[in-house]
C-alpha cells in the first residue's frame, strides 16, 4: 500500500515539473522568459534575442506562445553572438560583452544596463499592457509601452514623419499606427 502511494506521489511530482516550463528556455539566439501572468491580458512571455553585442531584441506576448511570423524589422543573424544567462529569484538576465538585459519574472518588465552596470533604459513598472482587439475578423492586441526617463537632457527622435511639427518626443504621448 505504501509503495502505491509513493509511486503516485512521484508520478504527480514528475507531471507537475513537466507542466511547469521553468523560469526560461534558452535558444541559439537568446531566451524566452516565462512570466507569472497577473491578469487575463498581462504578459506571459518575454523573448530576448541577441542580435549583436549591443543589440538585444525584446518581444512580449500575453499568449502562451509567440506568433510564428518572421519579423519585418530585423535581419536574421548570420553569426551567433556569444552571451551568458544569469538568474536570481526575481530576474533573468542576458549578458553580452557590451550590454545586459534583465527581465522581471513577476512583471516581465525589462531593464538594460551597460557593461559597467549603469542603467541605460528601463520600462516603467507595469509600463506594458495589451488590450485585445479585432479588425476585419482578425484578432490581435493594441500595446501600450512606457519607459522611465533617466536623463532630463536626453532627446527622443524618430518615429517617422508626422504633421505635429514636433521633433523631440521627450515627455510627449504619440500614437503610432501601422497600416
Amino acid at each position: 500500500m505504501k509503495l502505491k502511494v509513493l509511486s503516485a506521489s512521484i508520478l504527480a511530482g514528475v507531471m507537475s515539473m513537466a507542466c511547469n516550463p521553468g523560469k526560461y528556455e534558452k535558444s541559439e539566439h537568446g531566451i524566452t522568459v516565462n512570466v507569472t501572468p497577473t491578469g487575463e491580458n498581462s504578459v506571459r512571455k518575454v523573448r530576448l534575442q541577441v542580435m549583436d553585442d549591443k543589440i538585444i531584441r525584446v518581444s512580449a506576448t500575453p499568449d502562451k506562445k509567440f506568433a510564428p511570423d518572421n519579423s519585418l524589422v530585423t535581419v536574421p543573424q548570420k553569426e551567433n553572438t556569444e552571451y551568458t544567462v544569469s538568474e536570481t529569484d526575481s530576474t533573468v538576465s542576458v549578458i553580452t560583452s557590451a550590454v545586459t538585459a534583465t527581465v522581471s519574472l513577476s512583471t516581465g518588465d525589462v531593464k538594460f544596463y551597460d557593461r559597467n552596470g549603469k542603467l541605460i533604459v528601463s520600462e516603467a513598472e507595469g509600463g506594458r499592457s495589451f488590450s485585445p482587439i479585432e479588425v476585419e475578423g482578425t484578432k490581435g492586441y493594441t500595446v501600450r509601452q512606457v519607459f522611465e526617463s533617466l536623463n532630463d537632457e536626453e532627446g527622443i527622435y524618430g518615429l517617422g514623419q508626422h504633421q505635429s511639427d514636433e521633433f523631440n518626443y521627450k515627455g510627449l504621448n504619440e500614437e503610432l499606427f501601422q497600416y
